[in-house]
């Protein structure tokens, strides 16, 4: 392993809005991805990871988490911080996009880029393939997205 330094808007992107700072196999501790959250996005459905704790730093804009059922808006400036077995989910209601930096378990990002891959173009994909596939990375889904 080696250090790394990334220009302004370096990374790698995937699906729409992600930038990948630190990949999977770069690190056996953590990886680190940007994210922008569309405005009026309801986010992922209630979900926890067994083996993933995840850290979330609001760089724009305002994200609402829901963390063991409680919702908290969190400003630009907040931090969140998500041990692996804590019932969580978070969206964009603001007319604005959103921004947050995710620093994770590696894992978390081959589950992020696969959930993109099975939503491709045409949105959120089928419930039960979405929830076989947080399964497949010892996370569960614990409802159904909002529709």
């Amino acid at each position: 392993m080696s250090a790394h330094v990334l220009p302004d808007g370096g990374g790698r992107t995937f699906g729409p809005g992600i930038n990948v700072k630190i990949e999977y196999g770069q690190s056996d501790d953590f990886a680190a991805f940007e994210s922008e959250l569309p405005p009026a996005w309801d986010g992922p459905p209630p979900h926890l990871h067994r083996v993933y704790d995840e850290a979330f730093y609001v760089i724009a804009g305002k994200v609402a988490f829901s963390l063991n059922g409680d919702t908290r808006d969190c400003a630009t400036g907040s931090f969140v911080f998500v041990p692996r077995g804590v019932a969580h989910g978070f969206a964009n209601p603001a007319d604005e996009p959103a921004r947050i930096l995710v620093i994770t378990s590696p894992g978390a990002i081959q589950l992020v880029e696969a959930i993109y891959d099975l939503s491709g173009p045409g949105g959120p994909p089928d419930f039960e393939a979405m929830a076989a596939l947080y399964a497949s990375h010892e996370s569960e889904v614990l409802g159904a997205p909002p529709q």
